[in-house]
């Protein structure tokens, strides 16, 4: 493949640099899946939701290393559909477009719902959906301007997360070395096995905290759609895939721990961020308020990541295809897919009906659907991974091989099959899940009907 198609051939603009990209994939990792989820996933598991981050963390790697496998193989590449469409067929690349179009724009709505919960705890009476319509519309904005606007965005967002996530740590590691105490009582790693032990809600309860726990790492693939605007991808890509293990580490494991030395388990919130719960148990001065405007602009860096995601996903789908719809959706405007941000963002939009309608348990539906419909998704990406490197003689695979293969593919992908089985069981997952294969099974409707009308 020639240079100039490496960089031209989406017809972005490669304005993201190393910086940006490794920040992206740093700051992607961290959002309220941690900052807020983590609360409902450590009340359903208790301690043992450490082990969990550390076994999902695992897969998500291993899923992230095939994947860049594929995107360094093929840079002219929009995004992973493209690679669907090529290995598993057109209508496979129709239905996964969609359905993770769909997924994006699904996890932007719980963003949105997050950022009103956040805002309740200085505006306990501000309706929730206020908070995320007018950053819906900021965000818009933004990202009609320009990428590299978005990457200096997403870069600050992400030191803003870093940092607070590192000092959270270091504060609760010294509280716990000079035996510090909290309105909690002692800070102490006693915590992790009293109040019932480290598996204190049993096989169900550890079982039950996986969902939330994997929507915490949804969007970690994000740095594979930065690609067609990165200015050195081969290199950057890489790098960003290879941290991944170190990020789970730092900023997850670790900062779960930090948390359960400060509070029981059975203590810790869910209606709000733990991380607002432990500092500002530490009773220092406005430590509260501090930690939550991070979890806001955390959830402010997220919707601006997904928006941008669901924009550049809803152009490959159209892009080329015939049509008002394709015509519309499927073209740049000053090298931006400036229809299709603008139609992700509306939709998104409409996150506060959910509220509406469903009131406090919006974000669990949400989060539970968007986590639904990512692991199907993330079955079809192992299922193209496989097909690449079976039809892709040995002489052209790239360097950057995914190791172990494919025994470590059909591991990969059996855990997230029995993911999909497990939120069936579950019934505080299962309509979500019903409705993520009912969305993918309605999609392969259309999807046959289209194209049986094209050959006729």
């Amino acid at each position: 493949m020639s240079e100039e198609e490496e960089n031209n051939g989406s017809g972005y603009e490669r304005t993201l640099t190393n910086a940006h990209i490794q920040l992206i994939a740093l700051g992607g990792t961290i959002g309220t899946g941690l900052f807020l989820g983590v609360g409902n996933s450590i009340r359903r598991a208790g301690p043992s939701v450490i082990l969990i981050y550390v076994v999902v963390g695992i897969f998500l790697f291993l899923l992230m290393r095939a994947l860049g496998e594929l995107i360094v193989s093929d840079l002219s590449k929009h995004t992973y559909i493209d690679f669907i469409e090529k290995y598993l067929g057109k209508n496979t690349g129709f239905i996964s477009g969609y359905l993770y179009w769909i997924s994006w724009v699904t996890l932007g709505m719980a963003e949105m719902t997050a950022l009103g919960i956040y805002f309740q705890y200085w505006f306990p009476h501000l309706p929730t959906w206020v908070p995320g319509l007018i950053t819906i519309a900021v965000l818009l904005f933004i990202n009609l301007l320009s990428a590299r606007l978005f990457g200096n965005l997403e870069f600050s967002f992400a030191i803003i997360k870093i940092v607070t996530v590192i000092a959270f740590v270091i504060l609760v590691a010294y509280l716990l070395i000079t035996g510090g105490k909290t309105s909690f009582g002692p800070v102490t790693l006693a915590n992790l096995s009293a109040h019932g032990g480290f598996f204190a809600k049993g096989s169900t309860g550890f079982f039950s905290g996986f969902q939330m726990v994997i929507f915490s790492f949804v969007g970690v693939e994000l740095v594979g759609l930065t690609a067609a605007e990165a200015q050195n991808p081969k290199v950057t890509i890489r790098k960003a895939i290879n941290q991944v293990p170190l990020r789970i580490i730092l900023f997850y494991v670790l900062a779960i721990i930090a948390i359960l030395v400060v509070i029981p388990w059975d203590k810790v919130a869910t209606n709000s961020s733990p991380f607002v719960q432990t500092l500002a148990a530490t009773g220092i001065r406005n430590a509260g308020s501090i930690i939550n405007f991070v979890v806001i602009s955390a959830a402010v860096s997220s919707t601006n990541s997904i928006l941008y995601s669901a924009g550049r996903l809803l152009f490959s789908v159209t892009f080329n295809g015939k049509g008002k719809f394709n015509q519309t959706f499927g073209h740049l405007r000053r090298q931006l897919p400036q229809n299709a941000l603008t139609l992700s963002a509306c939709l998104m939009a409409l996150a506060p009906f959910v509220i509406i309608v469903i009131g406090n348990e919006a974000f669990n539906f949400i989060s539970s659907t968007s986590t639904s419909m990512f692991l199907i998704i993330w079955c079809l990406m192992l299922l193209t991974h496989i097909a690449y490197r079976k039809k892709t003689p040995v002489q052209e695979l790239t360097d950057f091989k995914m190791p172990g293969f494919p025994f470590l593919d059909y591991i990969t992908l059996i855990f997230f099959i029995l993911m999909i089985i497990l939120l069936l069981i579950l019934p505080e997952n299962r309509i979500s899940m019903i409705s993520a294969l009912l969305i993918f099974i309605v999609l392969s409707t259309l999807s046959k009907i289209w194209h049986e009308e094209k050959k006729a």
